[in-house]
């Protein structure tokens, strides 16, 4: 009986300290993601003001920040299987490999002309509603343009290989990855997972020769 007794009591007192303990950790999972973003936004916002206004209408030059600073605190990979659904599951290794490859592409687009159009923006961490499992993490910021009105992107990241990664950005609420996962199925259900890839290859190339003309003419006007 007494060791029953001693037992419960060891239960007892160890209950409140779980949470506690559990809530310390992912306080700390939370800190370390945070500062992935923090030290990619900020290499990147720095890079980009310091350049001349001239050179930031040259999309070579974003790209090239982007792919250089944020690329490498995303899991493209991750990402493009989680657009694709239980399509990656049917995808042979070709196709997935094309696909990431395009939706690279894609993605370091889509972030170059978001900070291009915003280059004086000031990011403000939401630490209150910072949240984590130890695995994943949700880091809630607001985005302030100069001039505009400020706008929520919270970024998704997980731990792999004892690395924080993103592999999802939700803006004003919307989730790229949920977003651009109903846009390809339908495509997909109405054409073919191969005819996406081409669509998406011919849409990247027609987007690098455009930044190619216009750099360009850009040369040949200066």
């Amino acid at each position: 009986m007494k060791k029953w007794f001693r037992a419960w009591m060891v239960v007892a007192f160890l209950l409140p300290v779980a949470p506690a303990a559990l809530a310390a950790q992912n306080a700390a999972s939370v800190q370390a993601a945070e500062a992935v973003v923090k030290q990619a936004a900020s290499q990147a916002l720095n890079a980009l003001h310091s350049q001349p206004k001239s050179e930031l209408a040259k999309p070579a030059v974003v790209h090239k920040l982007v792919s250089r600073y944020i690329l490498p605190v995303v899991d493209i990979q991750a990402s493009a299987r989680l657009v694709l659904g239980h399509y990656w599951r049917t995808a042979t290794p070709a196709q997935r490999s094309a696909f990431v490859e395009q939706f690279k592409e894609l993605l370091i687009r889509t972030y170059s002309k978001s900070i291009s159009q915003y280059p004086d923006s000031k990011i403000q961490y939401l630490s209150n509603r910072d949240t984590s499992d130890g695995r994943f993490a949700t880091v809630h910021t607001r985005v302030v343009p100069q001039g505009h009105e400020p706008i929520t992107v919270d970024y998704s990241l997980y731990k792999t290989n004892g690395d924080w990664k993103i592999y999802d950005l939700t803006i004003s609420g919307l989730s790229l990855v949920q977003s651009y996962r109903s846009t390809y199925s339908e495509e997909i259900q109405q054409t073919s997972l191969d005819a996406l890839i081409k669509r998406l290859t011919q849409q990247n190339q027609q987007a690098q020769g455009g930044a190619a003309q216009s750099q360009g003419q850009s040369k040949a006007g200066s």
